[in-house]
């Protein structure tokens, strides 16, 4: 595994996995990810980075696993 993991885990919510270790599963309530910074990009695309070693990967768009990102800025 080289990239971030993105996947839905069996309760409905997002598990995220970094090569690193990081791992974080979405919580219900309160900050939507600790571990992980979530941006928007063009095209239904979005870039998910890890806070602990900086490893970026780009993904097709899930809006219910970035939940409240914010617009990237230009």
């Amino acid at each position: 595994m080289q990239e971030i993991d993105l996947m839905p885990d069996p309760a409905g919510r997002w598990m995220v996995m970094c090569p690193c270790g990081a791992t974080e599963i979405r919580a219900q309530e309160g900050p939507i990810w600790a571990a992980f910074d979530l941006r928007p990009l063009e095209g239904n695309r979005y870039c998910i980075t890890c806070r602990d070693c900086g490893r970026a990967t780009e993904h097709v768009s899930h809006q219910s696993a970035m939940g409240e990102a914010r617009p990237a800025s230009t």
